[in-house]
């Protein structure tokens, strides 16, 4: 009866353990135009949303086998086979703002970017980005940026 007890302690910490933390949660982005967000993971599950945006953000929370739970800006979250996903860093810009030739000199506007703009990141410091919108290029607000850790 100890023993029975003693495997069942040493057992169940690990198993509330993988049930709270799956897995680190990151951004990644979509490999193609048209990818299919699933109910479960499996190519059998039912589709519950197509997206049609090749680079659009979403956050990995889970991952089973080759599938990976993705919440997208919506809060939308689903299953994707990790084929259509890519470690490519984008964003989606969540307030209407100007694109900076330069990070330091904020009175060269290189485009006004629009809520919903898709873009890559370069490289971020505390406060800008650097990104790409084809076809500009310059620098932009971190803290309006959806698909990158604010720290």
């Amino acid at each position: 009866m100890k023993k029975i007890f003693f495997l069942l302690f040493l057992i169940m910490p690990i198993n509330v353990y993988s049930i709270i933390y799956p897995i680190e949660p990151k951004y990644a982005s979509l490999k193609k135009d048209r990818v299919y967000l699933r109910w479960n993971a499996s190519f059998d599950a039912p589709i519950k949303f197509i997206y049609q945006k090749k680079n659009l953000p979403i956050l990995i929370i889970d991952k089973y086998d080759v599938w990976k739970k993705v919440r997208d800006i919506e809060g939308t979250e689903g299953w994707i086979h990790t084929s259509m996903i890519s470690n490519k860093k984008t964003f989606i810009n969540n307030k209407e703002q100007n694109l900076f030739k330069y990070k330091d000199n904020n009175n060269i506007v290189n485009a006004i970017v629009k809520k919903g703009v898709v873009g890559k990141i370069i490289n971020c410091d505390e406060i800008f980005c650097k990104v790409k919108i084809k076809p500009y290029r310059g620098w932009i607000e971190k803290k309006y940026l959806w698909g990158i850790k604010k720290d």
